[in-house]
C-alpha cells in the first residue's frame, strides 16, 4: 500500500528552506555595544559666603574629602573672587582653580590618593585640607 502524501503549504516550505539555509531556527544575538565609560561622580566643594572672614573654615569646618575617580567641582559661593591652590604637588590633577569669580566653578577628576593643605592666594588666611581616599 502506498501512503498518501499531504501537499506542503508554500509558506511552510519557504520557512523550512529559510531554516535550512540559515542553519538553525534561532537568531544570533547582535553584538553588544562596547560599554561607554561612565562620567565620574561629582564631589562638590564650596568657597563659603564670607570666606575672607572665616579663615580655617573658608572651605567648611571639616577637611574636603572625596574619593579617587570623583570629579572635584569647586564652587565659589562668595560675593568676591577667590582661587584655591594646593600647598604641595601631592595631588597632581589639581594644583589651582585659577581665579573663580562669584558663582564661578572649576572641576578636576582626582585619580591620586593623598592629602594636601589648600589656601586662597588672594586671601591667604583662607586655609583648609583636601583629602582624596581610595
Amino acid at each position: 500500500m502506498f501512503a498518501r502524501r499531504r501537499p506542503v503549504c508554500p509558506i511552510t516550505a519557504t520557512a523550512m528552506l529559510m531554516l535550512t539555509a540559515c542553519g538553525s531556527g534561532t537568531m544570533s544575538p547582535s553584538p553588544s555595544p562596547a560599554p561607554s565609560p561612565q562620567d565620574p561622580t561629582d564631589a562638590n566643594a564650596y568657597i563659603l559666603p564670607g570666606a575672607v572672614n572665616l579663615g580655617a573654615n573658608a572651605f567648611g569646618d571639616e577637611p574636603v574629602v572625596i574619593h579617587k575617580g570623583e570629579r572635584l567641582r569647586w564652587h565659589n559661593a562668595d560675593s568676591v573672587e577667590h582661587n584655591v591652590v594646593t600647598d604641595t604637588a601631592s595631588l597632581p590633577e589639581f594644583m589651582t582653580t585659577g581665579i573663580l569669580p562669584p558663582g564661578g566653578e572649576q572641576a578636576f577628576v582626582m585619580n591620586t590618593v593623598g592629602s594636601t593643605r589648600i589656601h586662597c592666594t588672594i586671601h591667604p588666611q583662607m586655609v583648609g585640607t583636601l583629602v582624596v581616599r581610595d
